[in-house]
């Protein structure tokens, strides 16, 4: 049982023992009465025991009441409502916001803490000096705010701390001004009924320009309306009638019954003057409309009292268009034009500023407004308010789509970020099987590489299989706490190539085949290569040079057995060593020894160069060598797709080597996946990649994957910062295979890309003006694209929660047991004997195969110093042998 129902539960059991008292007193004086005789009535006893009765059920009511108002105060909210630069607000949607927000006042059981229910129009400054128009209700009353919201198209509903910030400390010796706004004259008359345009929040905007809190500089205006329900409606407009009454003014109603034909002459002025109270009176009676009880407060601070004075008469002037037969004036008392008590004298101001901070309302005069008379405050900006200093959020864009709440353990959502609704702010998930490829492009420090960290370990504790590519390995470090429960620790391969990673990494061999083509190797590597070097279709000795060097390499690694299979540092030793790459060449497919042999000779030094430096310099890193350096490998790509692994792979920011290492990885993922393609389309398990500064890895190959490796169960995150700075073929590929994206900041070009792409809508500038942390995006819901729509920034801990307690240790001693790990100092010491144990290897097979040769070949005359050219069993390829 919650607090609330233990309090309803106690009110219930007070009211049952007033109840119990005041009936034994009823007896009492029952019992009292002489039946015969009312003289005889003997009232002492009875008055007595009834006035207790009284003063106990008052009693009780007055602390059940005080105790439901505390607890109400206590639940008030605050949301920042943010208009749209092209918002405007019809007089229609103002009236229906308004007969909404009335319904409060009809709540059964309102009565008991009817001052705490009064919603809030509150009006301040942000650090910036803008005007932000925030709404406070109650926490019960929060959903009715947000569904009469939608009243209004192109508001966006925020927490006031991301719009505000904390609150701040108060400066010591700063001016702090009141005032409390009361109607001037009785509420039967009328305040002016002001036009929507221009906007009247607009003189609120201009006092509020170039405030400064962190000179401790605000504003604040609070306008708490209690909506007039039930019997009081009756009750306060017959009270309005017996005004008009009281002042001699006859006034026409159309169902008051106060009509009738008046004899003799009526003087012109009075006419005029009973016509305008009529049309006053008609304001506030006719049509139903809903009635409010009106609490203004207004506080100012700054650290002068001059400049706190200035502030506070541009907030008056404010309401000063509001003026007709009625006004707003300070509450208080004018001393013949000496003094002034107000509400900042010294005996009212503690209950000024409980009343403002808490949202008691208990106004010092009774005021009665129309949504007529108050229909400018009743809506934020509209695009009629001219001042620029005026929180917006860029441009209208449609409502976001009805996408699930994300949770999680929904395994089957990707948590996409955090929309404003009539549901309140929610964190909001695509759906897995509508996801195939994601693009994020936004400006550094925007959120952009945040979102994927969420998306990816929410997919990694889920149970799919990922490679999450980080240059600079922050990421990873965000990532690594949420992987160490069990069940996903025990999946966790991680490559630390930056500045914190050690010697002791996973051996990779991207020529160790395992059953893979080939080819396929070949690809990666030459791939990699050609994309980390900007080698282009100009190129082609370079690229021929490298694929015919892959070629040999994974032509030999089919013939070594696996701890001796070749590795990258092996093509400056196949380019270099004319010793070993005679060594090589029998092995090789005879349409490539014709190239070897004639071609490659007639090469000048130059040619070579680029190659064998590019591999000496990744071979001067002990923790790339590390890494790429071992013959036999403890975990490939192909493999962690097939067993859902996950790879997090930081490959250093730097120059041209690291860029290397990130496209092996992210290509063999590529060509992984392709070569499952023997496997039924159920079987090949989702493996998704995330790769941050794409433009570092865009080749054809990179084109290829939104593609071509969806139907290999490949899916892919893509993170840039500009999308200019993709290959337009790639970017094509992106924006056509796209299941989502995510926008946030970008330059006034790559903005204009952007909406092309989604078809005009919505204006470049509104992508310029993002502010951090927020996005425009464009997901895929029901098999449809949505139109784009505004939406928040998620971090992993608020859609995950916390970390687990000893996450790290965990995933640490983990990946320690995993046996994939291997000392650095072992695999640079079997890289420098590599060389040395492949040639000896190489020419040991030829000889075995001359022996082999030898005995199955019957000896005929004349065959003796013949050299003849067989096809190797062993290898498939031909091999040039000696006849015994």
């Amino acid at each position: 049982m919650n607090r609330r129902d233990r309090g309803s539960n106690d009110a219930r059991s007070l009211l049952a023992l007033v109840a119990c008292i005041a009936g034994y007193a009823a007896l009492r004086l029952a019992r009292s009465l002489d039946p015969g005789r009312l003289s005889n009535i003997q009232p002492r006893a009875s008055t007595v025991a009834i006035a207790a009765g009284v003063v106990l059920i008052a009693s009780a009511l007055a602390r059940q009441r005080h105790i439901a108002t505390r607890r109400t105060l206590a639940s008030r909210l605050s949301v920042a409502v943010v208009p749209a630069d092209e918002f405007d607000a019809s007089p229609d949607s103002v009236v229906s916001f308004a007969a909404q927000l009335a319904r409060s006042g009809r709540r059964i059981g309102g009565w008991w803490d009817r001052p705490a229910s009064a919603f809030r129009i509150r009006l301040t400054n942000d650090e910036d000096g803008r005007l932000v128009y925030l709404l406070d209700v109650a926490e019960r009353d929060l959903s009715m705010l947000r569904g009469a919201l939608r009243s209004y198209r192109g508001v966006e509903l925020r927490d006031p701390v991301d719009v505000l910030g904390e609150a701040a400390t108060p400066v010591g010796g700063e001016e702090i001004l009141r005032t409390e706004l009361v109607l001037a004259r009785p509420y039967v008359e009328p305040l002016a009924r002001l036009p929507l345009d221009p906007d009247p929040l607009s003189p609120f905007a201009a006092a509020l320009a170039g405030l400064d809190r962190a000179r401790g500089e605000g504003a604040e205006v609070c306008i708490d309306l209690l909506p007039v329900g039930g019997l009081r409606v009756l009750w306060r407009r017959w009270f309005m009638r017996r005004q008009a009454i009281r002042r001699n003014e006859v006034v026409e109603l159309p169902s008051s019954g106060l009509g009738g034909e008046r004899q003799g002459r009526v003087d012109p002025g009075e006419m005029a003057e009973r016509r305008d109270l009529g049309r006053g009176l008609d304001v506030k009676l006719r049509g139903g409309a809903p009635l409010f009880e009106a609490q203004i407060l207004l506080r100012t601070r700054a650290p002068e009292r001059r400049r706190a004075e200035g502030v506070m008469r541009g907030l008056l002037a404010a309401f000063g268009p509001f003026s007709d037969r009625n006004w707003l004036r300070a509450s208080g008392l004018q001393l013949a034009g000496l003094a002034f008590l107000g509400s900042d004298r010294r005996g009212r101001r503690r209950r000024f500023d409980r009343r403002l901070e808490t949202g008691l309302f208990r106004p010092s005069r009774r005021s009665i407004l129309t949504t007529v008379e108050i229909a400018g405050l009743l809506k934020p900006p509209t695009e009629n308010c001219r001042s620029e200093n005026v929180l917006r959020s860029g441009t209208l864009l449609a409502p976001p789509p009805e996408l699930p709440e994300f949770d999680p353990d929904r395994a089957d959502l990707i948590p996409i970020g955090r929309v404003a609704d009539e549901r309140g702010e929610r964190i909001v998930g695509v759906r897995v099987e509508e996801t195939f490829f994601t693009y994020v492009a936004g400006r550094s420090r925007w959120g952009k590489t945040e979102a994927a960290i969420t998306m990816f370990t929410h997919l990694a504790r889920s149970g799919h299989g990922g490679l999450f590519i980080d240059p600079h390995g922050d990421a990873l470090k965000r990532i690594k706490p949420y992987l160490g429960e069990p069940g996903v620790a025990e999946r966790v391969i991680e490559v630390d190539l930056g500045p914190g990673g050690g010697e002791d990494q996973p051996c990779w061999n991207l020529f160790e085949l395992g059953g893979e083509d080939p080819e396929a190797r070949v690809e990666v590597v030459v791939d990699a290569f050609a994309t980390a070097m900007g080698w282009g279709e100009r190129s082609t000795r370079a690229i021929n040079l490298l694929t015919q060097a892959t070629t040999a390499l994974a032509s030999i690694a089919k013939v070594l057995p696996p701890e001796l299979a070749p590795t990258i540092f092996q093509i400056p030793t196949l380019l270099t060593d004319d010793a070993w790459r005679e060594s090589v060449l029998p092995f090789v497919p005879a349409a490539s020894q014709g190239f070897w042999r004639e071609r490659f000779p007639r090469l000048s030094e130059e040619a070579v160069t680029p190659l064998t430096n590019l591999v000496d310099r990744v071979a001067a890193s002990r923790k790339m060598s590390a890494l790429l350096g071992g013959s036999r490998g403890t975990f490939s790509l192909r493999e962690s797709m097939d067993l859902g692994l996950i790879v997090l792979f930081c490959s250093g920011a730097g120059g041209t080597r690291e860029r290397l290492t990130a496209n092996f990885a992210l290509f063999d993922a590529y060509y992984s996946a392709r070569s499952r393609g023997e496997l039924a389309p159920g079987d090949r398990r989702l493996f998704w990649p995330v790769c941050d500064e794409a433009q570092s890895y865009d080749s054809g190959t990179m084109t290829a994957i939104p593609e071509q490796g969806a139907k290999f169960g490949l899916r892919g995150i893509f993170i840039n910062q500009n999308p200019e700075r993709l290959r337009a073929e790639t970017l094509n590929s992106l924006m056509t295979n796209r299941s989502q994206m995510l926008v946030s900041a970008l330059n006034a070009k790559a903005a204009g890309l952007v909406t092309k792409e989604w078809a005009g809508e919505p204006r470049p500038e509104a992508i310029t003006r993002l502010p951090r942390y927020r996005f425009l995006g464009q997901v895929t819901h029901h098999g449809e694209l949505s139109r784009p729509f505004a939406l928040g920034g998620v971090r992993v801990e608020d859609a995950l929660g916390a970390p687990p307690a000893g996450g790290l240790e965990r995933l640490e001693a983990a990946m320690e047991c995993s046996g994939r790990r291997r000392r650095g100092a072992e695999v640079l010491a079997e890289r420098d004997t590599l060389d040395e144990r492949i040639g000896h290897s190489l020419r040991n097979h030829r000889r075995s195969a001359a022996r082999h040769e030898g005995r199955t070949r019957p000896r005929r005359r004349g065959d003796v110093h013949e050299t003849g050219r067989r096809p190797a069993a062993a290898s498939g390829f031909e091999v040039e042998v000696e006849s015994s």
